[in-house]
């Protein structure tokens, strides 16, 4: 289980777990959404402007704690065919 932030803010205080984890995907519709957890606490957001400065912002924090960056996730049981 993951508890969602709702503020940017709190995850940068919170987010200092071992297990650290980013993804960044764009939707055909322009936008970005981004997901970042941290153990057991995370956030996630839906942008509409994929220039927006929050985005930089939590790449960049990210980076620095040397977040792994996720390209897909699946259920176990759909792993292996």
């Amino acid at each position: 289980m993951v508890y969602l932030f709702t503020d940017w803010e709190n995850m940068e205080v919170y987010g200092t777990e071992q297990l650290q984890i980013i993804q960044v995907l764009t939707a055909e519709e322009e936008k970005t959404v981004i997901s970042v957890v941290a153990g057991d606490v995370g956030f996630q957001k839906e942008f509409d402007d994929p220039k927006d400065s929050l985005i930089n912002r939590i790449i960049k924090f990210c980076k620095s704690l040397s977040y792994i960056k996720l390209a897909n996730n699946i259920e176990a049981d759909y792993f292996f065919k």
